[in-house]
């Protein structure tokens, strides 16, 4: 699938996340790249990332969130699945992190919860931080993955079709 432009014209913050995506699209990063108007100012985005899946994000052009809702389906609220993902999001903030880690509250504010079994990641992005918050969220969501593959594998395997081997 190629990247295709994104049709997003919700004005200024709503350019500005749709265009950091678009990057990575066009560095090869994503594969079918979609940006998509909702109701109410908000943009839809589609895209195909991490294990070959399609992923889902949205803006929230009024709100200035950036969400990527279901990131992980199936997660019971309280199972140490969930508290570790939790806790690394919580510790992005932290001072102690390296600084190519941390995410600057001053400049964008990340928050998850478990919603009817699905867990999700925000960002609320703070004054014209887009790039910024479009950058540190996509690192995030990495990591993520990467610790559900090192301490989860189970899961990926029956949630997203992981080979076992």
């Amino acid at each position: 699938m190629a990247a295709k432009r994104g049709t997003a014209t919700t004005g200024g913050a709503g350019e500005a996340v749709t265009a950091a995506l678009q990057a990575y699209a066009d560095r090869g990063v994503f594969r079918g790249f979609r940006a998509v108007p909702a109701a109410r100012g908000c943009v839809e985005y589609e895209f195909v990332w991490l294990l070959g899946r399609t992923m889902r994000a949205t803006f929230d052009t009024a709100r200035g969130v950036l969400a990527f809702p279901a990131l992980f389906p199936g997660v019971e609220p309280r199972s140490p699945m969930a508290r570790a993902l939790d806790a690394l999001v919580h510790t992005r903030t932290d001072r102690g992190q390296p600084a190519h880690k941390r995410v600057d509250a001053r400049r964008a504010r990340l928050s998850s919860a478990v919603s009817k079994g699905d867990w999700s990641l925000t960002v609320h992005v703070r004054g014209a931080n887009h790039d910024y918050a479009v950058q540190r969220a996509l690192n995030l969501v990495n990591e993520l993955f990467l610790i559900l593959h090192e301490s989860y594998p189970e899961y990926l395997i029956e949630r997203f079709g992981l080979s076992p081997e």
